[in-house]
């Protein structure tokens, strides 16, 4: 499984896979958090095998290709740390790593996904999983805010009960503020917190409209001039 995990991006279907991860950490997993570890340590191995894996493939260098697995060994290790042994005080270091190796993780997806080729339904769906990953890397920056600058955001008694379990109403609240629906249950006051939630929102209006809407278009000529795939 490891050596699979390993050459998960050697084809182009990684992107449908990974988009199908994603959808079922955001939706699945995440909201599950309270109820079990063991699910979200699955989560957290996988993703990590699989941010390795891209990071590899993309370093030419060797440096670079050991900088990167110091980088994820560390991720892990302070995830583990902080869930398994109960170390809150690791929360700001776990919520920094992760938002680190989101930024990572969007690099190498659209980095498949505007590589030299002809533009395939796996390439749109990874820019669709680009866009999921741009909504889970702002997730863990208001996590770190509020670790570092308690208050930065006004919470319901639901989000403020939960704790250190406040990461996923931070993952409820980075895709709202994603796609602009805007409850208002939760809201940042801090200016740096309100400049992070204006800059998402503006990133999930003009992303699909531009990159997304783009990469479709060029599939459909793609699949006219009988070169695309699925």
């Amino acid at each position: 499984m490891i050596s699979r995990l390993f050459h998960f991006w050697d084809e182009e279907n990684s992107l449908t896979a990974l988009l199908i991860l994603l959808i079922v950490d955001v939706f699945i997993i995440v909201p599950l958090t309270r109820a079990g570890r063991t699910i979200e340590m699955i989560g957290i191995f996988i993703f990590a095998f699989l941010l390795l894996a891209g990071l590899l493939t993309m370093a030419k260098h060797r440096v670079f290709q050991l900088v990167s697995g110091l980088f994820v060994i560390s991720a892990i290790t302070v995830r583990l740390a902080r869930s398994v042994f109960g170390v809150s005080d690791l929360l700001p270091w776990d919520a920094l790593l992760s938002l680190l190796s989101i930024v990572g993780m969007i690099m190498i997806v659209l980095w498949q996904v505007y590589r030299p080729g002809p533009v395939t339904g796996h390439r749109v769906r990874g820019a669709v999983a680009a866009y999921l990953l741009i909504g889970i890397f702002f997730a863990y920056s208001y996590t770190f805010i509020a670790a570092v600058v308690p208050g930065s955001f006004q919470e319901p008694a639901w989000v403020s009960e939960a704790g250190a379990e406040r990461g996923e109403a931070f993952f409820y609240f980075s895709m709202v503020a994603l796609t602009t629906v805007g409850f208002g249950d939760i809201t940042a006051v801090h200016p740096v917190a309100r400049s992070l939630v204006m800059m998402e929102a503006l990133i999930g209006q003009l992303y699909p409209a531009i990159l997304i809407a783009r990469l479709v278009t060029l599939e459909i000529e793609t699949r006219r001039s009988g070169k695309g795939g699925n």
